[in-house]
């Protein structure tokens, strides 16, 4: 079974608006009804974890890991090395600073295409995702198949 590592900032969360993404709890329900294993990660602090358990979405990841400072590879790459990469999918907004940490360890990645960076092009092959989507709710056809 893959397991699903989701990005938090402008994949599933708007931070503008302190509110989740149209179709995020569709994608996370679904995943929960097809016991697939997720995870979440991205950067912030304590602010985040108190965003998460708000917003009533806390008990649908198995990890959450935010990092303060400056966003590091490392923050994707351990999680996506501990649920073995060829079984991971991971869900992101930027080709540069997430997915191309995600195809560098072998996941299948998947290209969330709103908000501020949905015209950040892949300016290298490392960057280019498996899938791109424009909405949350395309995520679960292509999870299905994956």
């Amino acid at each position: 079974m893959k397991t699903v590592i989701f990005d938090w900032k402008q994949t599933l969360y708007d931070p503008e608006n302190k509110s989740l993404i149209d179709g995020a709890l569709e994608v996370l329900n679904f995943l929960k009804n097809k016991k697939v294993p997720t995870v979440l990660v991205g950067k912030g602090a304590q602010d985040m974890h108190k965003e998460v358990k708000r917003l009533g979405v806390k008990d649908y990841f198995l990890h959450i890991n935010f990092r303060e400072g400056p966003k590091d590879p490392s923050l994707y790459s351990s999680f996506v090395k501990r649920h073995a990469p060829q079984k991971s999918i991971f869900v992101g907004d930027r080709v540069r600073s997430e997915l191309a940490v995600g195809n560098s360890l072998g996941a299948t990645t998947i290209w969330v295409r709103h908000g501020e960076f949905a015209n950040e092009e892949p300016e290298n092959p490392m960057e280019q995702p498996d899938y791109s989507v424009n909405s949350l709710q395309e995520l679960i056809s292509i999870i299905e198949k994956v």
